[in-house]
């Protein structure tokens, strides 16, 4: 067995890994006049100073290619309110539907997409790249950070986007 290769089944490690807390984010992306965009749990502030988040982007993933090919990027938390537009992006591929032109959004920067209604949403900067695994960590600084509402942000819960039951 390689030394990178876990001693667990993959069942066992994905139902582990789904206990992990993480926010559900909307990352919008834009190269070339292409808007385009992903829902993404795997994102985490990395540095207070200088300001940075990092956002992990599947190789396969149509946004991967727009992210490769920009110099910004934004990600935008939605409430609890918002799982609709949460699976509209995790669900659905650019390649397929123009997702951007379903909700209400803002361009900040150099025309990078946002969501309009969410609890906050930052624009970003991208300083690194690297690779982990199937995954690129998109490095940014943020050069834009707005909060919008007081309600909080939604989470990731196990395998689904959705608020928590009260």
């Amino acid at each position: 067995m390689s030394d990178q290769q876990p001693a667990i089944s993959p069942e066992d490690l994905e139902n582990a890994m789904r206990k992990m807390p993480a926010p559900v984010a909307v990352i919008g992306a834009s190269h070339e006049g292409t808007l385009g965009g992903l829902t993404a749990a795997w994102v985490t502030r990395v540095s207070l100073d200088p300001p940075l988040l990092l956002v992990a982007v599947g190789h396969e993933r149509f946004t991967w290619g727009l992210m490769s090919g920009s110099d910004q990027f934004t990600v935008s938390l939605p409430t609890k309110e918002q799982v609709p537009e949460a699976r509209l992006f995790g669900l659905k591929s650019r390649r397929d539907v123009d997702k951007w032109s379903q909700v209400d959004h803002v361009l900040l920067g150099e025309g990078i997409p946002a969501l309009e209604h969410c609890t906050a949403r930052f624009l970003c900067r991208k300083t690194d790249v690297f690779t982990t695994g199937d995954h690129d960590c998109f490095v940014g600084l943020v050069i834009d950070a707005q909060t919008i509402g007081d309600l909080p942000a939604l989470p990731m819960r196990g395998g689904d986007y959705a608020p928590a039951k009260e």
